[in-house]
């Protein structure tokens, strides 16, 4: 709670408070008062207090931003000179080269904070590696939203990882100084780099070989647009994103494995000391990403709690787990992934036994069979609701894919960790590589089978942040219920339920009598949608119509809450829409250049690709009382002028975010 107060309020408590609070309970906690039964609930008043101020602290000391020295504190110019870390792999992007970078100093002095760096392309800039110290010239800029309509809020997901600041480095801004890695995460570079390398060399076929190094080793980067579509419209796509699934199927294969290093003398301290150095080696070589970090910390736990035999539940291993990784890094509770793998181990402990003991299956094959759909089936229910909300979207054919995927990957990372033991062996490294094609073919032949079902997924879902405590609660509801025989868990879910289906039909019915237009903010594109009711008409240029990825990110989110689908009702081409569109009683005119004397009847203006604009036309704006809607490709000179002359009329999307208006 401290920690989620925090990050929305920005408000920190001074320091000093925590230590008073813990002198509170110091003086609580002596024998003679706590024996008082007046003072135990001011012992956990006192002591809830505490872990809130605790959770106010953790996130203003882990904000660079608060911190003296942040880079940021004084205004960067272009002549400035800063110098940077590479802090990770850079990323390819299509025009640049995108860096996640620690600032060291400004002009000399020393300096602190993460900012993200865009490298203009060039052959030197292809070059960038992790550990490089880098100078170089750029003014830095606050990351700000884009500011469309249920556009996810990429701002947000830097700043939940300290990155607040960011800028573009054109070519002959910079040059490299010198290459300071860490040596240890060259060395764990260096061998997923050699067993990436093994894979390529294996003999895999181009999907195949695709899907082994995003299962094995996390390297997503390699999957094409199509396989994440397959997996994700199947509900498989958990496989491909390295993550809790894996590192359990890992900590399963070395603990059968080593099982006999517990017949030693402290066998089973070494037994688990071992496991838990194999599960951190796999998340090291596989990229250490939140999710792996996240699940190793948690099975590391777990193994802990097994071995040492102490009274503690796994509920006990998972929530200390949870609360180590939160005194690390607070702001980790905002992390989908840490959500959504917390929720579904929470709910194959909790769900997957009452679930499985529903049905008594004879035969061994079916028993294993329901024993993967009841794992599905607890997770699934776990974590749906947070996939309505993030994703928009749920898989129809998630108990089919996972019948299929589960038992594969738990094959194929087998396979491919012997693979990579006995590589060195002639006749027997073939035999595995081909054993894992073999694998890999069957896992994707299988997901695009359930993907190609009618109605595998369920697109276009959107539901409201409250919703999804709301649905949590029915579900707990319905569960209580059923476990205990109660009928009053039952009426109350019930009726939760009813008022959950009351409020969705009335903003069905809201959407469906209401009209808006909405210009957004997308970038290098001009994109307007008009909506009568549920149905809408979109215009935006051929490039954006053609980008699948960049419409899902900027516009369909929109679509989604307003109208339920991922399809606008209707399509037109930005360069074959006439210069006026009717809005209502309104119009709005689209003009390009700023050009001419004279303006047609309009009371709104969309302006783009304009570096001059006429003065005539600005006196016109000004005394028809004209509202200008600011897009793409307008100059700087120009918006400055305009928002000089006339401020109340201007509406600047860069800024602003998208400009709608209900009619």
């Amino acid at each position: 709670m401290g920690v989620v107060f925090t990050f929305y309020t920005e408000f920190y408590f001074n320091h000093a408070l925590i230590y008073w609070v813990l002198l509170s309970l110091a003086i609580l906690a002596i024998p003679i008062i706590s024996k008082q039964y007046k003072t135990r609930n001011v012992f956990g008043i006192t002591t809830f207090f505490f872990f809130f101020i605790l959770g106010n602290y953790l996130v203003d000391i882990n904000s660079s931003r608060n911190q003296f020295g942040y880079f940021m504190q004084e205004q960067i110019a272009e002549v400035d000179i800063v110098q940077i870390k590479i802090l990770e792999v850079p990323e390819e992007k299509e025009n640049s080269i995108k860096c996640i970078v620690d600032v060291h100093g400004v002009n000399g002095e020393p300096a602190m904070g993460k900012a993200l760096l865009y490298f203009q392309k060039s052959s030197e800039a292809n070059n960038i590696k992790y550990g490089d110290i880098i100078s170089l010239r750029t003014n830095f800029s606050e990351i700000r939203p884009n500011g469309n309509p249920e556009e996810f809020d990429y701002s947000r997901y830097l700043k939940i990882h300290d990155i607040i600041h960011q800028g573009y480095v054109k070519n002959g801004n910079w040059r490299r100084i010198t290459n300071d890695a860490n040596r240890f995460r060259n060395w764990i570079f260096g061998i997923r780099q050699f067993l990436d390398d093994l894979l390529s060399n294996a003999g895999l076929s181009a999907k195949n070989l695709m899907v082994a190094k995003a299962l094995i080793l996390g390297a997503k980067e390699s999957l094409d647009k199509q396989t994440l579509r397959t997996f994700s419209s199947a509900g498989a796509m958990h496989v491909l994103a390295v993550s809790g699934l894996h590192v359990g199927i890992v900590m399963l294969l070395f603990s059968f494995l080593l099982q006999p290093l517990k017949r030693l003398p402290k066998g089973r301290w070494l037994f688990m000391i071992v496991v838990i150095l194999l599960i951190w080696f796999y998340a090291l070589v596989t990229g250490m990403s939140s999710s792996v970090m996240r699940a190793s910390v948690m099975f590391s736990f777990v193994i802990i709690g097994k071995e040492i035999e102490r009274e503690s539940s796994v509920y006990q291993s998972i929530m200390v787990s949870a609360f180590f990784l939160v005194l690390m890094e607070p702001l980790v509770i905002f992390q989908v992934g840490f959500q959504l793998s917390y929720l579904a181990v929470l709910g194959i402990v909790f769900l997957q036994p009452k679930i499985y003991n529903l049905f008594y299956v004879k035969f061994p094959l079916i028993d294993k069979i329901w024993q993967i759909s009841s794992v599905s089936i607890a997770a699934q229910i776990a974590t749906f609701p947070l996939g309505l909300f993030y994703f928009h979207q749920f898989p129809n054919f998630f108990m089919v894919s996972n019948l299929i995927v589960i038992p594969l990957a738990f094959a194929i990372l087998f396979v491919g960790l012997a693979y990579f033991a006995l590589f060195w062996i002639p006749y027997v490294e073939l035999a595995i590589a081909t054993l894992l094609d073999f694998l890999l073919s069957i896992m994707n032949v299988g997901v695009k089978g359930v993907e190609q079902l009618p109605y595998s997924i369920y697109w276009g879902v959107s539901i409201y942040w409250f919703e999804v405590f709301w649905i949590y609660l029915i579900i707990l509801g319905f569960t209580f219920a059923f476990i205990l025989r109660n009928t009053k868990f039952l009426l109350t879910s019930m009726v939760l339920t009813a008022i959950f289906i009351g409020f969705n039909i009335s903003e069905k019915i809201k959407f469906e009598n209401t009209n808006e237009l909405v210009i957004y903010n997308v970038t290098d594109a001009n994109a307007i949608d008009v909506f009568h009711g549920r149905e809408n008409i979109f215009i935006a240029n051929q490039s954006l119509l053609g980008d699948q990825n960049k419409l899902l990110f900027h516009v369909m989110h929109h679509w989604f809450y307003r109208a339920g689908k991922e399809q606008a009702t209707a399509v037109i081409p930005f360069e074959k829409q006439p210069n006026v569109i009717e809005v209502g009683e309104k119009y709005l005119l689209l003009l390009e250049g700023g050009q001419g004397d004279t303006l047609p009847k309009t009371d709104m203006v969309y302006l783009y690709n304009c570096d001059y604009i006429n003065n005539q036309i600005v006196a016109d704006f000004e005394f028809r009382k004209v509202q200008i809607v600011i897009g793409n490709g307008v100059g700087y000179n120009v918006k400055n002028y305009l928002k000089k002359r006339i401020p109340d009329l201007i509406y600047d999307l860069k800024t602003e975010g998208a400009f709608t208006l209900q009619f």
